[in-house]
């Protein structure tokens, strides 16, 4: 009897660098492996995890992010290493490295995206969207998410794409990916993946539109800092329109109430970060002059969850591996409504592999507060 190709998943709780990452490659090793990704706490002293994985793992074929929580076959951890390997039976990849993005230019990602297609497309795989797939690792404090999107994927056109803004543990400070055997800061991963797995892409997202609006006014859409709503200032003026105090803006406040732009008819989250001190608000998405915001009204977090996952199973049947982009926001949620813990039991009957994000990637777009992710079925009989 020949055995399907081989899915493995693993995650160390283990803070020593090398410990941590002889337990992951223990659960994930396998001996002809397409694809190996891990997500990893910033806490980890990032040079030695980086030897650690090359000792391991080798240099190529290998990729990650560091992260804000991860998200692993036990559910929900915080200060850990988690990943998982598909069989090249499964899965071939080719990955390209984009440095620089604080100081992106469109043509650099419409250049990366084609010297990655190239590479891709000699070794006689077609570009075929329905069992190819883009996944896309971006720093996540460059702020330069949407054109980098919009370059990828006017060069990829068709084919799906998701991914994940790295994080830092909330410290919103320096993130880092991982490319041929080290972490780099201020740039952004994407791979290229063929897949012999029928797989489906979705997003969760538990906030609808209400009738409360609000206009943007004056803004600094290349800081993503909004000065003025309704020419007033946008601290201030947010609160007033939630019914909250000022001293009331804090992560977890924006996290339960967030605002909603409309885009092709459909709402999408526009997270708010933070307070500043001159009472202007910075996002998490760059925020142009004139944009109308809509108050998001908020639906059961578990249950949205959930229901996102039957429809899979109904689509795909039990998946073997779901790679997840969770937004930081919607864990801090989580955790306030005292309901993490089931969501990441679901997470777990799920397989599901990811971390927490500062922003999550999906076709053309960047967006916020979502769970946004890649769902693989079993494999289809060779």
């Amino acid at each position: 009897m020949v055995l399907p190709p081989a899915i493995r998943r693993g995650y160390s709780l283990r803070r020593e660098p090398a410990r941590a990452v002889a337990e992951l490659h223990a659960a994930i090793d396998q001996p002809d492996p397409g694809l190996i990704v891990f997500f990893c706490s910033s806490d980890f002293d990032l040079e030695a995890l980086a030897a650690a994985i090359r000792d391991r793992f080798g240099e190529r074929g290998v990729i990650g992010c560091t992260t804000a929580g991860e998200i692993t076959p036990a559910g929900y951890m915080h200060g850990s290493i988690t990943g998982f390997s598909m069989s090249a039976a499964d899965c071939r990849a080719v990955s390209e490295l984009i440095p620089g993005l604080s100081d992106f230019q469109m043509v650099r990602g419409h250049e990366a995206s084609e010297r990655l297609v190239s590479a891709f497309m000699r070794d006689d795989r077609d570009l075929n969207p329905a069992d190819t797939f883009a996944l896309l690792l971006t720093d996540g404090m460059s702020t330069n998410e949407e054109p980098l999107v919009a370059a990828i994927h006017q060069r990829l056109q068709s084919v799906p794409l998701l991914g994940g803004s790295a994080g830092d543990d909330l410290r919103l400070d320096r993130t880092h990916v991982y490319h041929r055997g080290r972490f780099h800061p201020d740039a952004a991963l994407l791979t290229l993946v063929k897949t012999a797995r029928p797989f489906r892409i979705f997003k969760c997202q538990h906030f609808v539109g209400s009738d409360t609006r609000m206009v943007v006014t004056q803004a600094d859409p290349a800081r993503r800092v909004v000065i003025q709503i309704n020419a007033e200032p946008a601290g201030r003026e947010y609160a007033r329109i939630a019914g909250l105090d000022m001293r009331q803006l804090t992560p977890m406040t924006f996290a339960e109430n967030p605002v909603l732009v409309k885009v092709g008819g459909d709402y999408y989250v526009r997270s708010i970060q933070k307070l500043n001190d001159d009472g202007s608000l910075t996002f998490f998405c760059a925020i142009d002059e004139g944009v109308v915001f809509t108050l998001a009204r908020r639906r059961d977090l578990i249950a949205d969850l959930q229901g996102n996952f039957d429809a899979v199973r109904r689509e795909l049947g039990p998946p073997d591996l779901v790679i997840g982009f969770d937004c930081i926001l919607r864990s801090l949620e989580a955790e306030r409504r005292q309901v993490k813990h089931i969501a990441g039991r679901i997470m777990a009957e799920n397989n599901v592999i990811g971390f927490g994000t500062y922003g999550e990637q999906l076709s053309a777009m960047h967006v916020n507060q979502t769970f946004t992710a890649i769902a693989f079925g079993a494999a289809r009989p060779g």
